[in-house]
């Protein structure tokens, strides 16, 4: 059939898009057309018309072999007329009988070349809206069978392709979530013979799913109570209720167990309402149960561990009493003998004096240095027991302060005055003892001067002959304390005892000027325990072979002026 050059100037339409049974690239083409060539009729084409026997209310087109749509009928032309732009394969109605319709050839190859209908659906769009048509493309043959044309007709089919692709969205969404729940899936029949178990099923216990096919659950598992004590299973399969997280156990063939949580429904014929089995999922637990076990069993072991600790706490408790007991009782004991060795020994001291003083009568050389000895040593002694009862004191808490507003500079003087004479036995320089304050502090006047004391002691005692004993007063007026400082030139104490020089009975032993002196190492702890008792402390500052620094830190009395001139 010959094709006349167009006279008109060509249009360019574009079809609608397309998916068929076809060859890729056989729909979605353009058709050019020009003015009106006339075509030669073709007369047997024509003459088959009437004789095609097809559905009047679809759309219906019936194209040469070349692509020349020979007819259409009117809903053709109605729905042609609404699809505006878009066109179907066949094209534009009022093009029928005219033109040579390019993408119709892909159409005409296909019939031709499966010699049957072909079906293909085209995509296009009705007032903004996206329609579904499903083409029916069939050989038209004369009567001695060859195919001379082609007609087709046309299906809205957009509500079935639409419901289609949403049942398998939801079947999807479906799948998705049974995934994400659970495992594997199975379905029983009435007699809870397993007719279906998924793949997955294989993965996990690593036999075929197959093999479990008829058989009932109990024939190759149990149900066991899960975590939380439930057993509701069996007997919810008998009543034929639904049930969920039913422990189930099975082993694998190298006898490890895998424990599975089993969730069901019941499923019944909608029409009788008869029984027809389960379906449900299985979940694999078995790391959770195991994880559950050693959890169990740490659990009893600190059971066992905390019954042992119990058990030795209360043992503890009653050692600490019965120490507590023992401590109380050796206080107790220290002060009723310190009491008591105190009253001999300051008779003895007041005889040894007396005799010192020769207020009896005149004493010859070697008598007087008798009565000497006899006095420093029942001071001495006097002084080892007062310690013991100043500790036993402390330790048992009952100490008692008496705490006022003291002017500091009376009480270094004391102290100071106390220990003068030793100091200038041993040719100490001693100028730096002169210390001024206007200072007071809040603390107790006996016990405060004991500190100093004590301080002003062990310097002249571990300083040698000739060398420097001093106080320094300080005001740490952002900590609302004044810190009295009693240094020396003295052999000093080395790093490793300086974190012990506070125990009792400690004392440094290792030096030999350290060799000469007596004591019983519980001075500097008492001292520690009374600064700390009046809400200041004590401190130590010291380098092996030059000198110690004690300082002790009392609270300022309320009164005290910031305003300070030290001397």
């Amino acid at each position: 059939m010959e094709v006349q050059k167009p006279v008109e100037d060509d249009k360019v339409v574009d079809l609608a898009h397309r998916r068929g049974d076809g060859a890729e690239g056989a729909f979605g083409a353009t058709i050019s057309r020009g003015g009106r060539p006339r075509l030669p009729a073709n007369e047997q084409v024509l003459g088959l018309v009437a004789r095609i026997l097809v559905d009047e209310s679809l759309p219906f087109y019936v194209a040469a072999l070349d692509g020349t749509v020979i007819h259409v009928n009117d809903h053709y032309r109605t729905l042609d007329k609404a699809l505006g732009d878009m066109t179907l394969a066949p094209g534009e109605a009022r093009v029928a009988g005219q033109y040579q319709i390019p993408s119709l050839r892909p159409v005409i190859e296909d019939v031709l070349a499966s010699d049957t209908t072909v079906r293909a659906e085209e995509i296009v769009h009705i007032s903004g809206r996206e329609r579904i048509f499903l083409g029916r493309h069939s050989p038209v043959r004369n009567e001695r069978g060859d195919i001379v044309a082609i007609a087709g007709t046309y299906e809205d089919v957009t509500v079935q392709v639409r419901g289609i692709e949403e049942a398998n969205r939801t079947q999807a969404r479906f799948q998705d979530f049974a995934r994400a729940s659970s495992d594997w899936f199975f379905e029983c029949d009435a007699d809870m013979r397993i007719r279906s178990l998924s793949e997955r099923f294989t993965a996990i216990v690593g036999q075929p799913a197959s093999l479990f096919l008829g058989s009932r659950f109990e024939q190759f598992g149990r149900f066991e109570e899960n975590l939380e004590g439930r057993y509701d299973g069996p007997q919810s399969i008998r009543s034929r209720k639904p049930f969920r997280e039913q422990l189930f156990v099975i082993s694998e063939p190298g006898g490890t167990e895998l424990m599975f949580h089993l969730s069901a429904v019941p499923v019944f014929d909608r029409q009788s309402g008869d029984f027809r089995g389960y379906r449900g999922v299985g979940m694999d637990v078995t790391a959770r149960y195991r994880q559950a076990d050693e959890a169990a069993g740490i659990r009893d072991n600190l059971e066992t561990l905390l019954k042992e600790l119990t058990r030795k706490n209360l043992a503890l408790d009653e050692a600490t009493e019965q120490a507590t007991a023992a401590l109380r009782a050796k206080n107790e004991f220290l002060a009723a003998m310190s009491h008591e060795l105190r009253t001999p020994l300051n008779a003895i001291i007041g005889f040894a004096e007396a005799f010192e003083h020769q207020t009896f009568g005149p004493l010859d050389t070697t008598y007087m240095s008798y009565a000497t000895d006899i006095r420093k040593s029942g001071q001495h002694l006097l002084g080892l027991i007062n310690d013991i009862l100043d500790v036993a004191v402390i330790e048992s808490g009952g100490l008692s302060l008496q705490t006022d507003d003291l002017p500091l500079g009376q009480i270094i003087n004391k102290a100071v005055h106390m220990n003068m004479d030793a100091a200038r036995k041993k040719q100490l320089v001693t100028d730096a003892l002169q210390v001024s304050t206007d200072l007071n502090v809040r603390a107790d006047d006996r016990r405060t001067t004991q500190i100093l004391v004590n301080l002003l002691s062990n310097a002249i005692k571990f300083t040698p002959e000739g060398g420097r004993i001093g106080i320094e007063v300080e005001q740490l007026a952002d900590k609302g304390q004044v810190a009295v400082t009693v240094w020396d030139t003295g052999i000093g104490i080395s790093e490793e005892h300086q974190a012990r020089v506070f125990d009792k009975f400690h004392q440094v032993t290792e030096h030999i000027y350290s060799r000469k002196q007596e004591g019983t190492g519980l001075g500097l702890h008492i001292s520690r325990e009374l600064a700390r008792r009046m809400k200041g402390d004590l401190t130590l500052l010291s380098a092996e072979g030059e000198g110690s620094r004690f300082t002790v830190c009392l609270p300022l009395a309320d009164d005290t002026s910031f305003d300070t001139n030290f001397i």
